[in-house]
């Protein structure tokens, strides 16, 4: 999180990326050492990874969002999208499925241009180098506080706290039959 003039800027996290390279490198080392079919198809897919990053970060930059006086503007692969205060209805938090990780936790802004429906634009914050915490005070400092939805925001977090809860006690309830009929 970075303030800087007058601005809330929230940069992508390097930590993802740094991953792929890593992974990149076991798995080159591991098909050098012992060329399997799947250490070399680790080391091609990774590989791949890296490309794709090392690309984005040339060509585009890092993934960011800035929350300042005049709005939300969301920089995302050399696509920059500002939604000003005055077109935006509300801003909530929510939590989503991924694929890469159990729930990923969203900022979902929802405006209203017009006599048109109303749209969503979303940015994850997991991605980001920030706290949902942090981008709830920027919110409130620049729009005010009735921007930011925290009803939306609540059922979200509960929705999330449920499924973690059934996940922990089905894993418990499957690890004791599994040691139980083990035996």
């Amino acid at each position: 999180m970075i303030t800087h003039n007058d601005q809330y800027i929230a940069k992508e996290s390097l930590t993802f990326p740094l991953l792929v390279v890593i992974m990149f490198g076991v798995s080159l080392y591991a098909s050098i050492y012992t060329p399997k079919f799947l250490c070399i198809f680790g080391a091609v897919f990774f590989g791949l990874g890296v490309i794709v990053y090392a690309y984005k970060f040339i060509r585009h930059g890092r993934t960011t969002l800035i929350i300042d006086s005049e709005g939300i503007t969301i920089k995302d692969w050399g696509k920059t999208k500002i939604h000003y205060w005055h077109d935006i209805v509300r801003v909530y938090t929510e939590w989503r499925r991924s694929y890469t990780t159990f729930a990923q936790q969203w900022l979902t802004i929802e405006t209203k241009i017009g006599d048109r429906r109303n749209e969503f634009y979303g940015i994850c914050l997991f991605d980001l180098y920030c706290r949902s915490k942090s981008v709830r005070m920027a919110i409130e400092k620049y729009a005010g506080q009735y921007r930011f939805d925290y009803e939306a925001s609540r059922e979200a977090k509960r929705y999330v706290s449920k499924i973690v809860l059934v996940s922990i006690v089905a894993f418990v309830v499957i690890f004791i039959c599994l040691t139980y009929f083990s035996e």
